[in-house]
């Protein structure tokens, strides 16, 4: 494929999957799903910070990193349900057909997952001001903007990782569900990383949550961009390692389900 023909189908089915998704889905219910979830997220963990009483894990450090998960949870689960949605609505046979690469087709699809991501942060960003009553006034607002943006974009290839098996198997949700909870326990969002055993930190430095979650805390009290670079960098560099292996992965996975048939199976 050229590169005009590639941005071509990225413009078209990230258009399109926006149409279809505030078509089967009204924006309102949309939105009352995102303002739910992201504010008993957050109360829950806030409760628990409380009762618990350590004073390395402050009501704002709990805050902060859950606002910042809310984007993974959100941004994972969306990007990871596409090829699951098209197998669902037996339009996964259809796609594989096409001289498109699946990991195009679905980048572009990923978009609604990307901006649900950036909305929910903006909703638990201003739950964290007027309700946990956070205090935003040292705040780099363009630094935790510009974190927000790489946020989605480095969870969006993780999510296309582990979306891509939902071409083989009958859904990839619950492997989605197990990365989430697995980023929201080793990622620092509810207690420092140094609370965990070293073999685990390793792991916790491999996901783009943990920078995440370290920059945004570091916006909060004042931070620059020029301050965050190695979080940025280091999200970024996650960010295109997990979408060169879903690029991979959209091909085996493909290719195995044309062999075994598996395309249609719901």
């Amino acid at each position: 494929m050229s590169e005009t023909t590639t941005l071509q189908v990225l413009k078209a089915t990230a258009k399109n999957s926006f149409i279809n998704k505030f078509t089967l889905t009204p924006p309102i219910y949309w939105l009352i799903q995102i303002l739910v979830v992201s504010f008993f997220s957050m109360y829950f963990f806030v409760i628990l910070a409380d009762y618990v009483g350590n004073p390395e894990v402050t009501v704002t450090y709990v805050v902060v990193g859950n606002a910042v998960q809310s984007v993974a949870i959100t941004t994972l689960a969306s990007v990871s349900q596409v090829p699951g949605t098209e197998k669902h609505t037996g339009t996964l046979g259809g796609l594989i057909q096409t001289p498109t690469p699946l990991f195009t087709i679905f980048l572009g699809m990923s978009t609604v997952g990307i901006f649900t991501g950036f909305c929910s942060m903006l909703v638990s960003l201003a739950y964290a001001a007027f309700i946990f009553n956070v205090s935003f006034a040292a705040c780099n607002f363009l630094s935790v903007a510009i974190i927000m943006i790489f946020t989605c974009l480095s969870l969006t290839g993780l999510g296309l990782m582990v979306g891509s098996v939902g071409i083989h198997l009958r859904t990839s949700a619950i492997i989605a569900n197990i990365v989430s909870y697995i980023g929201l326990l080793i990622s620092g969002v509810n207690f420092p990383i140094s609370y965990l055993p070293d073999w685990v930190q390793i792991i916790s430095n491999c996901m783009p949550l943990t920078y995440a979650v370290e920059a945004t805390r570091s916006a909060v009290n004042g931070a620059s961009l020029a301050d965050l670079w190695l979080q940025i960098v280091m999200m970024t560099v996650l960010g295109i390692i997990f979408a060169i292996i879903a690029w991979y992965s959209f091909r085996f996975f493909e290719k195995k389900s044309r062999i075994s048939g598996t395309s249609d199976n719901f």
